[in-house]
């Protein structure tokens, strides 16, 4: 499957990239490399475009490049109270979680504790979006890409627009680079 920027540039169109973005120094290979994980397509065109940034000042996509050895050491470890909740509760917390075959692997996370990201199963672009809540059971994965789900939040589609907003004080429809 071909990389098609339409909802990128529907994104944009939405939500503007920050100002002044941070962007990572890494070469993708060497995140590739360091993940032994290649990235979704859309998601390398997201980063270029974006860099590590907030939404609405409640939701964060990271840019892997910006992480030192150190932290990428770490990334496994990203998911372990996960693990101990599965560990505990196997038919609450069904989810494998990377590096297990096909687990999920984390793109970004909200102010409270809500984890977004991929099921690793199969082709990074066909990689189902999939978002472990703070406060409810497990979902479904969705089947869209991470730019598509981006979309369908920012416009609203997804979740109604009530709390993001160009007008809302709290939570402006804006992209930012993190603090």
């Amino acid at each position: 499957m071909a990389y098609d920027p339409a909802a990128l540039n529907l994104l944009s169109s939405l939500v503007p990239p920050a100002a002044s973005p941070v962007y990572g120094i890494r070469s993708w290979d060497e995140v590739f490399r360091a993940l032994d994980l290649r990235l979704p397509p859309d998601y390398i065109a997201f980063i270029e475009r974006y860099g590590d940034c907030e939404f609405a000042r409640w939701l964060r996509v990271f840019d892997f490049r910006t992480l030192t050895d150190e932290q990428f050491a770490h990334i496994p470890e990203w998911m372990d109270d996960y693990r101990d909740l599965r560990e505990d509760s196997p038919e609450e917390f069904r989810l494998a979680m990377w590096p297990e075959p096909g687990g999920f692997f984390e793109w970004g996370c909200t102010i409270d504790g809500d984890i977004m990201g991929w099921m690793t199963v199969g082709k990074p672009e066909e990689w189902p979006i999939m978002i472990v809540a703070r406060h409810h059971d497990e979902d479904s994965p969705v089947q869209e890409t991470m730019t598509e789900w981006l979309v369908g939040w920012a416009s609203g589609a997804r979740f109604g627009s009530w709390a993001f907003s160009a007008e809302s004080e709290e939570h402006p429809l804006i992209c930012e680079a993190p603090d």
